[in-house]
């Protein structure tokens, strides 16, 4: 489930990037609509490192628990 989650938030950073490319080509420059991409893009970016340095850490303590039960 995780890794899905993982997949889900690359995702969703690659749709927001995609927007992003389709707002830079509008003329007049929706300057607030490109801020708020930016935005969301910068907390997906955040999730997706608390994610995978949660995940990081929960795996060490699994294997640490395992090693000290044998």
């Amino acid at each position: 489930r995780i890794v899905r989650l993982a997949f889900q938030i690359e995702a969703m950073r690659c749709e927001c990037c995609q927007s992003a490319a389709l707002l830079m080509r509008r003329r007049p420059l929706d300057e607030a609509e490109l801020e708020e991409c930016a935005r969301l893009d910068d907390a997906l970016a955040e999730a997706h490192r608390v994610l995978k340095s949660t995940v990081a850490r929960v795996t060490l303590s699994r294997i640490r628990r395992r090693s000290q039960a044998r």
